[in-house]
């Protein structure tokens, strides 16, 4: 299994609610080890610091990697950026020490020297790499409140200044489901009632992917006192229609 597939199934089954035991994360952590590169990609961009530095992406016969929740990126600066941050994420909760801790400081100090990290910029493909940022600062950086509050105002300032991909919506809900709650909170009342509407559609099933959005949506509501309910429920696929529920009622 690659690096790439790895970080997917492990992130998908913690959104699912699904927990690792010590060894399963040991497992995983020298998985993706082994799998780390850090050479032998031509670095397109101008500025070197907006490409990755410690998980440079394998080639994928030309096709840009999916983010955990996806986006469909159609620029480099978003695909493979995420994918180093989900990498380094994951080794942060897994197995932190001070190898990870010098990865979070060196990618903290690239993201400095970028404007779609650090310059509150929200041209092309720049605002959803700046989504990006957004959910490894929650987990690498959640202390930087000044740094987070500020991507999470290109967010809302920006969000609507095009037609966006539904996912981009849908990336912004997971980072708000794990964000610190104090700032996670007056974001999540804001989009409560988008987060319902979408809960209370049905989708088509194709693959085993398609209802991790739904639970994006559960995990960030259910952060909400009086939708905690909802933690350990679960989409389900109706008999009737072969579509994907889920229910909020109480």
């Amino acid at each position: 299994m690659t690096a790439y597939n790895l970080m997917i199934k492990t992130t998908h089954y913690l959104i699912r609610g699904g927990e690792l035991t010590d060894a399963q994360k040991a497992n995983i952590v020298r998985q993706l080890r082994a799998g780390r590169i850090t050479d032998g990609r031509m670095k397109i961009f101008n500025n070197p610091n907006w490409y990755p530095k410690y998980y440079i992406p394998p080639h994928n016969n030309g096709k840009r990697l999916q983010t955990v929740i996806p986006m469909s990126p159609k620029a480099s600066i978003v695909a493979d950026n995420a994918y180093e941050f989900e990498i380094i994420r994951l080794l942060h909760l897994f197995q932190p020490n001070d190898e990870v801790s010098h990865m979070i400081e060196g990618t903290l100090n690239r993201l400095k020297q970028t404007c779609f990290g650090y310059e509150s910029c929200h041209y092309a493909e720049c605002f959803e790499a700046g989504l990006t940022v957004l959910r490894f600062l929650s987990c690498a950086a959640p202390h930087d409140r000044d740094w987070i509050k500020k991507q999470i105002a290109v967010y809302n300032n920006h969000f609507a200044d095009k037609r966006r991909h539904s996912g981009v919506q849908k990336y912004y809900w997971f980072i708000l489901s794990e964000m610190p709650i104090e700032i996670a909170q007056p974001e999540l009342l804001r989009e409560k009632n988008h987060i319902i509407g979408q809960l209370n559609r049905s989708y088509l099933m194709k693959t085993e992917h398609d209802g991790i959005g739904l639970y994006v949506m559960r995990n960030a509501l259910a952060r909400l006192p009086e939708y905690a309910y909802l933690k350990e429920r679960r989409p389900y696929v109706s008999k009737k229609d072969g579509r994907l529920y889920f229910d909020i009622g109480e």
